[in-house]
C-alpha cells in the first residue's frame, strides 16, 4: 500500500478538505486488524476516503476479537453471513492496493498491475463499538473469488477487483449489493487476467525491498 491518497480522492470525487491525515503511511507488509484505506458513500450521499481497521466487525458483535477471521469475505456466500449480510446490502467499499501476496506453500508471490496502476478491490464496511459511550471505529473486510486460471496454481482465491466503469453503483448505498456481487466478480476476473506476479523472498521487516523479484540465480543457502 504505497498510494497518493489525493489522487485517489480525486479519483472517486471525495470531497473531504483533507485526506491524508486520517489514511496509513506506506507499508509493503500490511497485515490484518492494521489500517488500510478504504472509498465508501456515507449515509449523507458522500463519498468519503478513510482508515479502517482491516477485519470487518460487525455492529452487533459484543467484542472486538471474533472466534474466526472477517479480513477476506467469500463473495459466493457473503451476503448471507450473518457478519458480513447487511454490509453486502449497503456498506460497500473500494479498497486501493498497490499489489498483494499469495503464497504457495511457504513462498511468497507479489501480484500487481501493469505500470502498477492502483487495484481497487471490492470491500465491505461497517462501524463498530463496545459501548454506547464509546467512540465508533470504522472496520472493513475485502471481498475474494475464485482465482483466475492463470494465477490458480498459485492460490484458489484472489481479491475480488472493480472495473472503474462500476465503483459508482458498487458504492451507492440504494442498490442491494447482492445482485452487484455477481457482474462485479465476472467484470472484475477480466480486469484481473492482466495482472503480473513474481515471486518475492520470505518476507521480513517492510519497504519497497519486500516487492523485489527473487532472484533465482543467487545459490540457496541448506542452514
Amino acid at each position: 500500500m504505497d498510494l497518493d491518497w489525493d489522487a485517489i480522492a480525486r479519483q472517486f470525487a471525495v470531497d473531504d478538505d483533507d485526506v491524508s491525515d486520517r489514511l496509513p503511511p506506506a507499508s509493503y507488509a500490511v497485515a490484518p486488524t492494521q489500517t488500510i484505506g478504504i472509498v465508501a458513500q456515507g449515509r449523507d450521499g458522500r463519498r468519503h476516503l478513510n482508515g479502517a481497521h482491516w477485519s470487518l466487525i460487525p455492529r452487533w458483535s459484543a467484542s472486538k476479537t471474533l472466534s474466526y477471521p472477517t479480513y477476506n469475505a467469500r463473495m459466493e456466500s457473503a451476503q448471507h453471513k450473518p457478519t458480513f449480510a447487511e454490509s453486502v446490502q449497503s456498506m460497500r467499499a473500494v479498497i486501493p492496493a498497490s499489489g498483494y501476496y499469495e503464497w504457495k506453500g511457504r513462498r511468497p508471490f507479489y501480484f500487481h498491475a501493469e505500470h502498477d496502476a492502483p487495484l481497487l478491490m471490492a470491500g465491505l464496511y461497517s462501524w463498530w463499538r463496545p459501548n454506547a459511550s464509546a467512540p465508533w471505529l470504522l472496520t472493513a473486510t475485502i471481498l475474494t473469488c475464485p482465482a483466475a486460471e492463470e494465477f490458480a496454481r498459485i492460490h484458489d482465491r484472489m481479491p475480488m477487483l472493480v472495473p472503474a466503469d462500476m465503483t459508482g453503483e458498487w458504492l451507492d448505498r440504494s442498490i442491494d449489493g447482492a445482485r452487484l456481487l455477481r457482474p462485479v466478480c465476472e467484470a472484475g476476473a477480466e480486469l484481473s487476467r492482466a495482472l503480473r506476479f513474481h515471486e518475492v523472498a520470505p518476507l521480513s521487516g517492510d519497504g519497497r525491498r519486500l516487492i523485489a523479484p527473487l532472484d533465482h540465480s543467487e545459490p540457496m543457502s541448506l542452514f
